[in-house]
């Protein structure tokens, strides 16, 4: 059993993710808090590793009984995302051996410049959100009223899994009714939102994660994204918002 834990390692699987698969395998369906005092892996990381395995097809939810709890999907499942990985990189190393010479070409310029990317519709926006999900910290500065209308329940589960995958956020929205029941639900001392006046309300929000800065506006029906990736920019840019931040913090927008 041990070479086959290893094969899955090498084949990109973490060693959390072969624990939880092979415990639900052995045990049968059991909830998140038995998995995480026999496997000794934090409850908060059994969510995050349930949902990433629920999306390859290899947990699920049982059906029975109201309490939740989950069931590993059978060897034949595991085999089948085993040969989904290995066509993927498999079309991969082909990939890169057709363009060997663009990408030797890339590595070797002198100067790296800002990589923008443009994203549309409610599908893309959601990417930019779940690119986020790999940061440690996240500032954002959250005043358009239009996002909840726009993306649905999305992002409540959204700020859910930020919060279960600890993240440092930092959140300024508006004092309006429904962003100060936002702050009231979900500030945490990891997670701090502070109000500014509704007068500052605007169409267009924006975030700075990892090396990314990314504007997101909802004035129209179709929301529109655009993402800078540029170690520079995000620190410039990092560096402004901690001013907004502190300034915010103490009220000062008040009387302006």
């Amino acid at each position: 059993m041990d070479t086959v834990k290893r094969s899955l390692m090498n084949l990109g699987f973490s060693d959390k993710e072969i624990q939880i698969y092979f415990f639900l395998l052995e045990n049968g369906a059991s909830a998140v808090l038995e998995i995480a005092k026999v496997t000794n892996i934090p409850r908060a990381t059994v969510y995050l590793i349930i949902d990433r395995l629920v999306g390859q097809g290899l947990v699920s939810r049982s059906a029975a009984g109201k309490k939740k709890r989950w069931l590993a999907s059978p060897p034949e499942k595991l085999l089948q995302t085993i040969e989904l990985k290995k066509s993927a990189i498999n079309q991969a190393v082909a990939a890169i051996n057709q363009s060997r010479m663009q990408l030797q070409a890339l590595s070797s310029a002198k100067t790296q410049k800002p990589k923008i990317r443009y994203y549309e519709g409610v599908e893309g926006i959601k990417s930019i959100y779940e690119d986020s999900l790999s940061a440690e910290e996240i500032d954002v500065f959250c005043l358009t009223q239009n996002g909840p209308r726009v993306m649905g329940d999305y992002l409540k589960k959204y700020f859910v899994r930020v919060i279960r995958k600890m993240i440092i956020t930092k959140d300024i929205v508006s004092d309006s009714k429904d962003d100060k029941e936002y702050q009231r639900e979900y500030s945490t001392s990891r997670n701090k939102i502070v109000c500014i006046p509704s007068r500052f309300i605007t169409n267009t929000d924006y975030m700075i994660y990892k090396n990314c800065v990314a504007f997101i506006t909802y004035r129209d029906r179709v929301p529109v994204g655009i993402v800078i990736e540029d170690n520079e920019l995000a620190r410039f840019e990092r560096m402004r918002f901690k001013i907004l931040w502190k300034v915010a913090s103490r009220g000062r927008l008040n009387s302006l």
